[in-house]
């Protein structure tokens, strides 16, 4: 019996000659295996696509694609590959809403040739219809791998968001979403309109907010759902459609109208088949990987919208538009070993040695576990079959196990570097020993990346350690040119030059001493509110109590009890640096700006940060808020009406523009 593929939905299927062409027929076995196996797999289709929209993925995105693979290969008519999202739970604490827009999916290709054929699919129906070519007016965006959600206006005012559910009905998080990043409370037109976009969680702000968080897709989701809304605030949706009733001609139009309106956006671009293409092959080498938040794929597009709507669907699913997936950058590998690895802040990464693989044109035989946590989640062991991906084609990860067959791998109770007892910290082993070698490197690279010092690599660190000539940052002012030109592939030339960058760093400021130190939980920020406090002298700071520190805006309970304990531990520490002659300069010391307070407001031509570091080197403060001892507020614009400059009109601090702030310093002698 044979059973013809519809059209739109074009699976590849591989010629004697290796080329690929698109396969529209398919032979359906009669045995009885194929069938049990197409029921096993819709079953599992059905069960893992609810766990996913659920938030709680069961599998990977790319083990998915495979069993879907598979069964769209043994029956291409399959009511599990019609299906969009799943059914919203009938008992659930967050109330059901009908969406606007129907919150469908697109059929997907992952190369080159499946593209062109879909390409060519789509004019020869539109030449049917008498409808124009679509090859020189694609449309692409960048396929964003996050939670997908409808945010509705009413009369300019935002009034409901709603999740994908089944594609019809979905969840009413709208408390949440109001939290979000890029989500307008108010709409300068006061327009009546519904947009659909994404829940991301950008991975600069999973790796400042959500510590320990392997997989933003999957923090996105959980946190999305919060009933106490609790960490929405750190979440980002970009927008990428907006209801039809717009009288909208192009995807082109529809993407400036949601900018337009005020709308964050994915990235986009328009032009010819070989355009996307070449788009396509930058994002496979390395553009995804720059990223600051995941993309799995780009969607490309008939630009015109009447072409998209002569193409119609198929299987729920728009012709005139396909997901133009990235090639699976997971595959199936054996577990060889698994080792702890000691890190330079104390914490021990689990690491599975894998069977060589090929994964985006590189050989895999490291895989992080992240954490011990996640080693007992997933309960993995010496000889499991597991799925290896490159995440943005950048770091192997091991995401799940496929096939069980060793002994779970139970996280070890000592450091394998030193033999200490290692302590439990969440959802992480560390080794407390600060005398183990990779701590001692840890520290004394957290030192030289403080001070800025240039050329020393993490090798020469490694070396010095190894060869015991220092073990604390003070060791590295005794350090002779003689000691450095000894060590391996090093010599006269190179040791003059690393010591003399290290000491033409001195004098250091005592924010950058501070943050040297590399004290848990003080970075370069926490020591830049503490100066800006008045602790201006290290003196002062061994002799701050908690309830000194805690009662500093900013800080804490938790925090300053931190800071103490650690300035208290490495006070010995502080005094051999000092003896080295590694004393930071008081703020009267420091330079033209002492005794002066700056805090920046707005947006400036110059990073912020840059600015900062202006002002600390040259011995003045800079204050995170506006309190009674500022004396500058710099903003954009000098008559600014902002909070900030009320406030600061308020307590009769100087208000300056970027300009004024530069003729101020230039004006004390500051080199700008």
């Amino acid at each position: 019996m044979s059973r013809k593929k519809p059209d739109g939905d074009l699976g590849m299927k591989k010629s004697a000659d290796g080329t690929t062409h698109p396969q529209h027929g398919w032979d359906k076995p009669s045995d009885a295996a194929a069938t049990k196996r197409i029921e096993d797999l819709g079953a599992r289709i059905e069960r893992y696509r609810a766990s996913y929209y659920a938030g709680k993925p069961e599998i990977s995105d790319a083990a998915f694609d495979a069993l879907e693979d598979e069964l769209r290969e043994l029956d291409p008519t399959h009511p599990a590959l019609a299906r969009v999202g799943t059914p919203v739970a009938a008992v659930t604490e967050w109330e059901k809403a009908r969406h606007e827009i129907p919150m469908g999916s697109l059929n997907k290709v992952v190369n080159e040739d499946e593209l062109k054929a879909w390409v060519a699919r789509c004019e020869q129906l539109l030449a049917e219809e008498g409808g124009g070519s679509i090859a020189d007016d694609l449309f692409v965006a960048e396929k964003l791998d996050g939670i997908s959600i409808e945010v509705i206006y009413r009369e300019g005012k935002l009034a409901d968001a709603i999740t994908r559910g089944d594609g019809v009905y979905g969840e009413r998080i709208t408390a949440n979403v109001a939290r979000m990043r890029g989500v307008p409370a108010k709409l300068k037109d006061k327009k009546t309109l519904s947009v659909r976009g994404e829940i991301i969680l950008k991975l600069s702000d999973m790796k400042k907010h959500f510590p320990g968080v392997a997989n933003p897709r999957n923090a996105a989701a959980g946190t999305s759902k919060r009933f106490d809304g609790q960490g929405s605030e750190h979440l980002t949706i970009l927008f990428y459609d907006i209801a039809d009733h717009l009288g909208i001609k192009t995807e082109e139009e529809k993407i400036a109208l949601i900018k337009k309106l005020g709308f964050a956006t994915p990235w986009t671009a328009k032009g010819t088949l070989d355009h996307v293409l070449e788009i396509y092959r930058q994002y496979s080498n390395d553009r995804r990987a720059k990223l600051d938040y995941e993309i799995d794929g780009l969607v490309v597009s008939a630009n015109q919208i009447s072409a998209q709507t002569l193409l119609g669907e198929v299987n729920r699913r728009p012709r005139g538009a396909m997901a133009f997936k990235f090639a699976s950058q997971a595959k199936v590998t054996k577990v060889v070993d698994i080792l702890w690895d000691t890190g330079p802040s104390g914490r021990v990464t689990p690491v599975a040695i894998v069977a060589p693989v090929e994964l985006a044109g590189a050989t895999v035989q490291r895989a992080s576990l992240h954490n011990a946590a996640n080693v007992r989640s997933l309960g993995i062991g010496i000889g499991d079959e597991v799925l290896v991906s490159r995440r943005n084609d950048v770091i192997p990860y091991v995401e799940e196990v496929v096939d069980k067959h060793g002994k779970a791998e139970k996280p070890p109770s000592h450091c394998r570097v030193c033999s200490s007892e290692l302590v439990t910290s969440g959802e992480y082993l560390l080794c407390r020993n600060i005398e183990c070698p990779a701590l001692v490197e840890g520290r004394i690279q957290n030192w030289i990346d403080a001070v800025g010092a240039l050329d020393w690599g993490g090798k020469l660190i490694e070396q010095l350690v190894e060869a015991k000539l220092v073990r604390e940052p003070a060791d590295l002012y005794k350090l002779k040119w003689q000691q450095i030109a000894d060590l391996e592939r090093r010599g006269e030339k190179t040791a003059k030059k690393v010591i003399e960058e290290l000491h033409a760093r001195l004098p250091l400021t005592l924010p950058v001493f501070l943050a040297g130190l590399g004290i848990e939980g003080f970075a370069i920020q926490t020591a830049r509110l503490l100066v800006s406090a008045g602790y201006t002298t290290i003196d002062k700071l061994l002799a701050a109590t908690e309830g000194d520190l805690a009662s500093i805006s900013g800080l804490g309970p938790s925090k300053a009890a931190a800071i103490v304990r650690g300035l208290k531990a490495r006070e010995p520490e502080i005094r051999r640096l000092i003896k080295a002659g590694v004393e930071p300069v008081t703020q009267e010391q420091e330079g033209p700006l002492a005794g002066m307070s700056f805090c920046f407001t707005g947006a400036l031509s110059r990073p912020r940060n840059e600015l900062t570091e202006l002002v600390e080197k040259n011995g003045g403060r800079v204050l995170g808020s506006v309190t009674k001892e500022l004396q500058f507020l710099v903003s954009a614009e000098a008559d600014s009406t902002s909070s900030k400059a009320q406030k600061a009109k308020k307590y009769g601090t100087q208000l300056l523009d970027e300009a004024g702030f530069i003729k101020l310093v230039e004006e004390k002698g500051v080199r700008v």
